[in-house]
């Protein structure tokens, strides 16, 4: 009796000295194919298949002429037994995309999605922008979980945001059953009765289905399998949540350690490993997005003479960015055209709605996206301006962070920034500009109001509140403009190219941002703002406001040392002042003199300002410049032991924060006096001002108040010797400092935590907490205190 098929093939396996998986990778087949065609499950192979075999058996024509005669069909066969499936025997459908040899990172996604398909019977979704990298990981997925699927693999690039060139269900049906042997005329017409005869070739095999570039739920419905022994990939830009069953693997952008190795295994490794810090540039700018990094990584391998850093200075323009990742169809910009093309086709008003929202994003620089910005700059509601949002976060063209809170991809925003800036849209874009910055000039002075109620300065406009956050306090203040300042510099930036918008808003602007700068001790920031608005002011028409804008800008200098650069702007304040007339500026600029010249340790010259400044603020009958000004003196007269006329001075700024009811300034207050009091040797005085300070801050719920108070007592207990009361101070001061983002409390207060575990003989943890404060002061530009504490640590080593 002639040998069977799959007998001769098992024969001649066992003669080569191979087992099923070495004949398999040999031939290029799968284990799991060579075991189903040798037991003769499958017993009419493909001439392909045939002789891919025998040619890794190393046969003979001859061998190979009989093998080939075994597989085809014989006459008159016997039939069937009943009991066997009737599965029609077809060959085995091999469609995945090669896998790519450079696949890097996504770990924890592959783990999900091989643990989802080798469960036969479900159904993943892979979700994410365009460019992110969902078929690569669909299809590595698909080839590692091959041998799984011993009836093969189907793939249909569905092309769901290729412009006017998406499949429809009975195109990709159509496709599916060609696949399957079906022939072209024995096709129906009909979605639904190509969608059954679908799942009846599928019944009683294992197959793996990819549905690449899905763009709707509609779409992808008639083309899942019905039989359980089946899994379905599908990738999609939509989260497409409604499949029912369906698993969903959203990717985001890559980590910078795996875009670092995407771009090696590309460019090659010496090259990037030999320009680091340009290669880190190129993920910041391209902020890891796969498709992004394939494409320098390519560039970089097509001109082996380039330098990496040439890319990355390319990549710094703006507006030249998407240029430098391809021109095609096969580009970032193109990929990311496609889901916008997908909303403009849509019937829905609110899809094309979306799309003029997604262009004026990019106006949105801060870290997150607020919903109160966004309907400001749509002029819309704020109910209608989070629609679409979601609808933007739906095709991954916005980022959902949580309820209400967004974030956009650079490239994204690069992307927004290009269609907006198109000549037609001029008009659109700066009135935009002016709604957003109507808005945060209102926000931030609403914010100062919490942060510094005992200023008497009032903004120089009425402002139109409209949408502005209602803070429950402080510390939420602090936290919503410490995401939007980005936002507010660049959309400030951006208004300066516009005749009349700088001047309208620069200055009112600044001087609302003062109090939260001054909190955060943003000095970098302060300048560069104040800087902006100073040469905005009109000083001959608006000589106060100028006046305000110069006093505050000095402030900078002389937080960071810089006194007689900051003694010189505070004169020039004082005289824009006196030029206005303006007795209460005048006043405040004579208390902050005082201070410059006490630092400057002119101390005749200080009191000299300081009496000065109090007289001023009587006749201005100004209460709240009065208070500050008796509460400088307070610190001057300790200073030069006039004990008497100190407490006197501090008193009467007391009783006056008190008949004003405004208990903030009154523990603030109570703060200035005991620093001064610790800073002249009376340390039990000054304990006694700091607790009065912290039942005010406690009592008003004030944690910034409290950080900075806690952190003075820790300084006081600790010169007492007190070391353990006086950890346990610094300790909560810098617990609220991190949790309420106050870094330059952080940075101070683990400075003094240093010295207290020093003294208790714990140097390691006073080492590390010494270099945490250098790093924060050096990020925040505050160049003194970081010298002085390195200069600290190196004499404890």
């Amino acid at each position: 009796m002639s040998q069977s098929f799959g007998e001769l093939l098992r024969r001649h396996r066992l003669d080569a000295g191979l087992t099923q998986a070495g004949l398999a990778e040999v031939a290029g087949l799968s284990e799991q194919a060579v075991s189903l065609l040798e037991r003769g499950v499958r017993n009419r192979p493909r001439k392909e298949t045939i002789r891919a075999l025998a040619a890794a058996l190393r046969l003979d024509q001859e061998a190979e002429q009989v093998l080939l005669l075994a597989g085809r069909p014989r006459a008159g066969a016997a039939a069937r037994p009943k009991q066997e499936p009737a599965v029609p025997q077809l060959d085995i459908p091999w469609q995945l995309p090669p896998t790519v040899a450079d696949f890097t990172g996504r770990e924890a996604e592959l783990a999900t999605v091989l643990a989802a398909i080798r469960r036969a019977g479900t159904l993943t979704v892979v979700t994410g922008m365009g460019g992110v990298g969902k078929t690569t990981l669909a299809v590595h997925g698909g080839h590692l979980a091959a041998k799984y699927f011993p009836d093969g693999q189907l793939y249909v690039k569905l092309r769901g945001y290729d412009p006017g060139a998406a499949l429809t269900p009975s195109e990709a049906l159509g496709q599916l059953l060609r696949s399957l042997d079906v022939r072209h005329e024995a096709i129906p017409g009909g979605v639904d009765e190509m969608a059954t005869m679908y799942r009846s070739r599928l019944a009683g095999r294992r197959m793996l289905i990819l549905l690449d570039d899905a763009n709707s739920v509609d779409q992808v419905t008639p083309l899942l399998p019905g039989d359980p022994g089946c899994a379905t990939i599908v990738t999609s830009r939509r989260f497409l949540a409604s499949l029912p069953g369906s698993l969903i693997v959203r990717l985001s952008a890559l980590a910078e350690q795996d875009s670092l190795q995407l771009l090696s295994s590309v460019a090659g490794q010496q090259r990037v490993a030999a320009e680091g810090k340009a290669a880190r540039e190129v993920f910041t700018l391209t902020g890891g997005l796969p498709l992004a990094i394939r494409l320098v990584g390519a560039r970089l391998a097509a001109r082996p003479n380039w330098l990496l850093k040439h890319i990355a200075d390319q990549l710094q323009d703006e507006h030249r960015r998407l240029d430098e990742l391809g021109l095609d169809h096969s580009g970032v910009r193109a990929s990311f055209a496609g889901s916008l093309d997908e909303l403009l086709a849509s019937p829905n008003q609110i899809d094309r709605d979306a799309v003029r929202a997604f262009d004026l994003l990019s106006l949105a620089e801060g870290s997150e996206i607020s919903v109160q910005l966004i309907a400001r700059l749509l002029d819309v509601d704020e109910a209608g301006a989070e629609d679409l949002l979601e609808r933007l976060v739906d095709l991954h063209l916005l980022d959902s962070i949580g309820p209400r809170r967004y974030r956009m991809h650079d490239l994204l925003r690069t992307y927004a920034g290009e269609r907006l800036g198109a000549a037609p849209r001029s008009t659109e874009r700066v009135a935009a500009i002016e709604r957003g910055l109507e808005f945060y000039v209102a926000a931030s002075w609403r914010i100062h109001r919490l942060t510094h109620p005992w200023s008497g300065r009032r903004p120089p406009r009425a402002l139109d509140e409209t949408g502005v956050p209602e803070f429950a306090d402080v510390g939420s203040a602090l936290a919503w403009i410490d995401a939007e300042i980005d936002g507010i510099v660049d959309l400030y930036r951006r208004a300066i190219g516009v005749p009349g918008l700088a001047e309208r808003f620069g200055p009112s602007l600044a001087l609302g941002l003062f109090g939260y700068l001054e909190i955060r001790a943003l000095w970098k920031k302060m300048r560069l703002i104040y800087d902006y608005a100073l040469e905005a002011v009109d000083v001959e028409r608006d000589p106060a406001t100028a006046g305000w804008l110069v006093h505050d800008r000095a402030i900078p200098e002389v937080e960071q040392g810089h006194f007689e650069d900051g003694r010189s702007g505070l004169l020039r304040g004082f005289e824009l002042f006196e030029k206005a007339g303006d007795l209460a500026g005048m006043a405040r600029s004579c208390s902050s003199l005082s201070h410059v010249c006490e630092r400057l340790d002119r101390i005749d010259e200080a009191i000299s300002w300081g009496e000065r400044g109090l007289e001023l603020a009587g006749r201005a009958s100004d209460p709240t410049v009065l208070g500050t000004s008796h509460l400088a003196l307070g610190v001057l007269y300790n200073r030069v032991g006039r004990a008497d006329d100190a407490a006197a001075a501090f008193q009467a700024s007391f009783d006056l924060a008190i008949a004003a009811g405004n208990r903030r300034s009154l523990g603030r207050r109570q703060r200035v006096a005991a620093t001064s009091y610790l800073e002249n040797g009376q340390i039990e005085r000054g304990i006694d001002h700091l607790n009065a300070a912290l039942d005010v801050f406690a009592d008003e719920q004030d944690p910034i108040g409290l950080s900075e108070a806690l952190h003075h007592l820790s300084t006081a207990r600790f010169t007492l010797g007190r070391h353990a009361e006086a950890e346990q101070s610094a300790r909560e001061a810098l617990r609220l400092a991190e949790k309420y983002g106050d870094t330059f409390r952080q940075g101070s207060v683990l400075a003094v935590l240093a010295d207290i575990l020093d003294a208790t003989n714990t140097p390691d943890e006073a080492r590390a907490l010494r270099e945490r404060a250098i790093t924060i002061f050096e990020t925040n530009n505050i160049p003194h205190d970081a010298e002085a504490l390195r200069a600290r640590l190196t004499a404890k080593q």
